[in-house]
This record gives C-alpha cells, structure tokens and sequence, in this order.
C-alpha cells in the first residue's frame, strides 16, 4: 500500500494514476529490499518513505518542463527525483551517479520496473558532451556548488529546479543575483524545505 497522500496527490495530477501509483509502488519495494545491503535512503526514514521520499520528488511535476525537454537529475543516488521523473512519463532524461555500487542499482531498476533513461556512473564535472533544458538535484550539493559543477553542459535557458532543506536561505545569499534569477516554493512534506527555481537573467 501506498500513503494517501501521494495516492491523492497523483490522482490529482495525472492522467493515468494508477499505472504510475503501480510503480511507485514496485519501486518502493525494490527500494526497502536493496537498502538492507546498501546505504540507499536513511534507514530511520523508511516507515516515512512514501512521503520523505516519493511524494517530497513527485511534487516538483508542478515545475517541470514538457515531456520533449531533455532532463538530468544529478547525484540522482536511490533515483531520486530520477526514478520518479522516468516513472511520470519523461523520455529524454539523464541520471547521473558516480557511485558504482548505486548506478547498478539504477541499472537493475531500469530493467525491472522498464523505465526510459540513460544512465551516467561519472561524476557530473565530467560530462561535456550533453545540453540540458533541466537540471534536478536532492540532497546534492550547495545551489553554488551545482551552478559550478554543471557549467559544461547548461545553457541560459537551463532550468535548475531544486529540492532543498533548512539551508537554502544561507545558500541563496550565495548566488550573484546579477546573474541568476529565482523562486522559491513551499515543499508539501517539510515546512522547512523549499523547492527552488533557478534560471539565468
């Protein structure tokens, strides 16, 4: 079974709910299975996985681009928000892992769950030869930090779409405002996260 809330949320949402709702739930599955012999989500939040995990990804839907528009999650780790992009629909769509352990993880999830992605084991700083419309990250890096490291494959139209926790505030002061324009979007699952939207002026 699934938490109600990201049952209702994806009812709301979506045009074919319970085809996503199905894997959602497979993925879970696969998920608590993998992470007893490998460090994938935090063990203490595993009764909460629906919501700390599932729903707080699916909410960003909200902010994404068309189904066309070439995504990339980055330090994607669990698929998260990775898996859960491929799973509502999104084709052209990069996961980046550089651990090795995690993208066969990726890789097995891909082939049982028959998701659409191209996975990267690298490290982001060392793709080049990819232009992206939108960049996804959770629980990643600082905002400055994945501006810098992504340099090599955004352009100015590049959407950056962010999940962040109690530290975004101190990160924006980070951010040349004379360069980079943003909002921030209360999270359903965490009154102390936003989800952030970044784009160059």
């Amino acid at each position: 079974m699934l938490n109600e809330k990201l049952v209702k949320f994806c009812n709301e949402n979506f045009d074919d709910p319970k085809t996503i709702l199905n894997k959602l739930f497979e993925y879970k599955k696969i998920l608590i299975k993998e992470n007893e012999s490998m460090n994938l989500i935090g063990k203490s939040t595993i009764d909460d996985l629906d919501e700390r995990h599932l729903l707080d990804c699916i909410q960003i839907v909200k902010f994404l681009p068309n189904h066309e528009r070439s995504l990339m999650d980055i330090g994607t780790g669990a698929g998260l928000p990775g898996i859960i992009l491929s799973i509502i629909g999104f084709k052209n769509l990069h996961l980046v892992e550089k651990s090795p352990k995690k993208s066969l993880f990726l890789e097995n999830c891909k082939l049982r769950l028959d998701l659409n992605y191209n996975l990267h084991n690298k490290s982001i700083t060392e793709i080049f030869d990819l232009n992206v419309d939108c960049i996804t990250a959770r629980a990643f890096a600082s905002i400055e930090k994945i501006i810098s490291m992504t340099k090599n494959i955004i352009n100015k139209k590049t959407k950056f779409i962010l999940l962040k926790g109690r530290s975004y505030l101190t990160e924006l002061k980070a951010i040349n405002s004379q360069k980079y324009s943003w909002e921030t979007h209360p999270s359903i699952t965490s009154s102390e996260s936003k989800i952030i939207i970044m784009a160059s002026k």
